[in-house]
């Protein structure tokens, strides 16, 4: 590994999103491991795409680690909001990671693996936690981000200390490096003494929430923590647009 980090250029990066990055007073410490802790339909499987994309227009490199959903169904979310992805495929700044297939395939019926590209049976054999391992120490640019959507499945399949592992070494790789990594965990998925042992690794944590109030759907989000910085002492409501993710103060500061 060949990681090396200037940390005179210590200003904040961005989530992606203006809205949020006000919020904290203009965005993420570099070296940062953002845990992010998401109810089902709070908007986080969003915020990831739009995490990664903001960082790719500001001159970052970036991997898309998944293990939860298909190379080929990420991309075509981004495309729904807009974010061109192929040109920064294009010029290699983007790397994304099929951990999903790999471990899909020894549940997948045998008359529907023959439908399998060779490609992707050839992933049979891929083992996802060593796969994370290999894509967290790749050396990259002098600036890039990572996201992990999802550590839950690590979670489920491998013991914690592993897990624990892995989350370490991206956070001692990402102070060295200042880079920057994203990693999502479903709530309601593990245990509290998980969810707070991630808390304690992570350097920031945001929560992600849905409330029903009548006939309308609230989401919104709570900053927990964020290493160096002050962070609002109050949940912050937004809204799914055709743009992503758009925070309430987003219209006041434009």
């Amino acid at each position: 590994m060949d990681f090396s980090f200037d940390n005179s250029e210590n200003v904040l990066q961005t989530t992606g999103v203006l809205g949020l990055d006000v919020q904290m007073g203009g965005g993420i410490p570099p070296g940062t491991t953002l845990l992010l802790i998401a109810e089902s339909g709070a908007g986080a499987e969003i915020f990831t795409k739009q995490f990664l994309y903001g960082g790719l227009m500001s001159g970052e490199e970036a991997f898309y680690f998944s293990s939860d959903h298909s190379i080929s169904e990420i991309k075509g979310d981004m495309e729904q909001f807009g974010w061109d992805i192929e040109k920064y495929e294009q010029s290699r700044a983007v790397e994304f990671v099929d951990a999903y297939t790999p471990r899909l395939i020894g549940i997948i019926p045998t008359e529907l693996q023959k439908k399998m590209s060779p490609k992707e049976f050839l992933k049979q054999r891929v083992d996802p936690m060593s796969q994370l391992k290999t894509t967290i120490t790749q050396s990259r640019g002098p600036k890039y981000r990572g996201v992990l959507d999802s550590i839950s499945y690590f979670i489920r399949t491998y013991d914690l200390n592993s897990v624990i592992e892995v989350i370490e070494l991206m956070s001692s790789i990402g102070k060295l490096t200042g880079a920057i990594h994203l990693v999502v965990v479903g709530t309601g998925l593990q245990d509290d003494i998980t969810i707070n042992t991630l808390k304690y690794l992570a350097d920031g944590v945001i929560e992600f929430y849905v409330k029903e109030r009548g006939s309308q759907i609230e989401r919104g989000l709570v900053i927990r923590k964020m290493r160096g910085l002050i962070v609002p002492n109050r949940s912050i409501s937004f809204e799914i647009t055709s743009k992503g993710l758009e925070l309430e103060t987003t219209t006041r500061v434009l």
